[in-house]
């Protein structure tokens, strides 16, 4: 299904059911590149606007501007990706909303949503993702291959976002040697920077996965090799948007089945709306935490698997704010 862009964003009214495994993707141009962008992160496609330039920013933010009372930072994807700057009259701004934040990005054209399903969307290959590729998955569109941006890790990289894993005190004394864990985000970075903040506090059992697909057949299959759900895992940490399967479908599969639905899951997610709150809810999420609060995830690692954490499990998300200061 293709949809006109400023249709549907005017109207907002494209919202899909929980589980469904589908997706809306906004295709759009950048000099020689077709890129893709979840809509959930999408607020609105604006014209050019009047930017006023910051002192001593990233060479990829060309200023900020202010909408409706708010101060909106913007940034040139043609400087990130490294392609030629197109008079700005001529280009479009994405305004974006993810990880509690507001940013826009410059681009020459937005063509159309596309909804289809997270399987016809494929991990890039290691040797991309290792290399720190903003680009996280592709998939094929009207027989264009449309390239999906990781934009919250342009964005960390332009702010200089400190991805460092900290080790989270234990006040509890809970042994978190002994619970498994399990992650499945198809961003690298995330990836690693959870793994390795869990690891350094104390969780060592932990396993990794690209998208929720790769979870899921593991699940099942230590499943089938030891018969007891208690040896398979104690928890599972899901981003919400990968290829193959997302979050919500992966969550939706574990909670209906016999026996891996006793496991808790916890959804971590850089779009945690209210819309995507009840989504989580509706598939039987444990709890849902807004990126890059891996404190949080600790936290509540000890609660779901030992019981014990003074905070409550969080149920609202938290307000959205500019990023124009993070990013100078």
């Amino acid at each position: 299904m293709t949809t006109q862009a400023s249709n549907v964003l005017a109207e907002r009214g494209i919202l899909l059911e929980s589980g469904t495994n589908e997706v809306e993707v906004l295709v759009f141009r950048v000099g020689n590149f077709q890129l893709g962008i979840n809509v959930a992160k999408v607020r609105e496609i604006l014209p050019s606007q009047n930017i006023t330039s910051l002192p001593k920013s990233s060479p990829a933010v060309l200023g900020c501007f202010r909408l409706r009372e708010q101060v909106i930072p913007c940034v040139s994807l043609h400087r990130y990706l490294g392609q030629p700057e197109a008079p700005l009259e001529n280009c479009k701004l994405i305004l974006t909303e993810f990880n509690v934040s507001q940013i826009a990005f410059v681009v020459d054209t937005v063509d159309r949503i596309h909804r289809i399903s997270w399987e016809q969307i494929s991990p890039v290959p290691a040797v991309v993702s290792d290399a720190r590729s903003p680009v996280t998955s592709v998939t094929q569109i009207d027989n264009s291959l449309v390239s999906m941006l990781d934009f919250e890790s342009i964005s960390a990289n332009i702010a200089q976002q400190d991805m460092t894993p900290h080790r989270v005190a234990n006040p509890n004394g809970v042994p978190r040697e002994q619970r498994r864990l399990v992650i499945a985000d198809d961003s690298a970075t995330v990836r690693c920077a959870v793994e390795s903040t869990l690891r350094s506090s104390g969780y060592q059992n932990v396993e990794c996965f690209e998208h929720g697909g790769q979870a899921w057949e593991w699940l099942q299959q230590q499943l089938r090799d030891t018969d007891d759900v208690r040896q398979v895992a104690d928890l599972l940490i899901s981003d919400v948007e990968m290829p193959i399967m997302d979050g919500f479908h992966l969550t939706q599969s574990i909670k209906q089945h016999p026996q891996l639905g006793t496991i808790p899951v916890i959804l971590y997610s850089s779009i945690l709306t209210p819309d995507n709150l009840k989504k989580g809810k509706s598939v039987g999420a444990d709890a849902q935490v807004t990126k890059p609060e891996m404190q949080r995830v600790v936290e509540l690692a000890d609660q779901l698997c030992f019981g014990h954490g003074t905070k409550p499990i969080p149920t609202l998300a938290p307000p959205v704010t500019s990023s124009a200061a993070s990013l100078v």
